[in-house]
């Protein structure tokens, strides 16, 4: 059986993302494995993997081209 890495709330951190009508702060929470969820006004609107190219690959939800690569942006400025 596989065993679920959980989200942890206590490592996550906020980045402004700039929508197409508007501008809002996003959450997003990291795994030990990898992965991020990043959810806006209480609602999950995705989760997904972050490569060593800094490419955002999406896994679950659709984001668009934009917002994928201002995540990039953000995660790999917040590690830096």
């Amino acid at each position: 059986m596989l065993q679920q890495i959980a989200f942890i709330p206590q490592h996550q951190f906020h980045v402004l993302i700039n929508f197409k009508d508007d501008e809002r702060i996003v959450a997003v929470l990291p795994n030990e494995a990898g992965k991020f969820r990043v959810v806006d006004q209480g609602k999950i609107i995705a989760e997904f993997n972050y490569n060593k190219e800094h490419n955002v690959v999406c896994c679950q939800g659709k984001l668009e081209n934009n917002i994928e690569a201002q995540l990039a942006y953000q995660i790999e400025k917040h590690y830096a």
